[in-house]
């Protein structure tokens, strides 16, 4: 799939593991982003990111975007521009954010 980064200060983390405008992300978060993009980009369809089940990849409620867990608190939020209607085939999958979940 083809991954697109919507988010610059995403991307400069995805890029260079640190961030002005994320600044409060811990370095393991910025690991595990680059992780879950290389899973991303390597995925032919929904059914191999399903196969990481640590990922929790879903639809969020009363929106368009979905998210991928990064760990109990962190999650990545991203849009996803289907190829056909059965909802299968993925053409780009678009970065959105990266937001705090759960407060611990």
């Amino acid at each position: 799939m083809k991954v697109e980064f919507i988010n610059k200060g995403l991307e400069e983390l995805y890029t260079k593991g640190t961030s002005k405008k994320f600044s409060k992300v811990p370095p393991e978060i910025a690991r595990k982003l680059v992780r879950a993009v290389d899973v991303l980009e390597s995925s032919s369809n929904i059914q191999d990111i399903w196969k990481f089940p640590a990922y929790k990849f879903e639809k969020l409620e009363g929106n368009e975007r979905y998210s991928m867990r990064l760990n109990r608190r962190w999650r990545l939020e991203l849009t996803v521009r289907w190829v056909d209607d059965t909802k299968n085939t993925v053409d780009v999958i678009k970065l959105v954010d990266l937001t705090p979940h759960y407060k611990e």
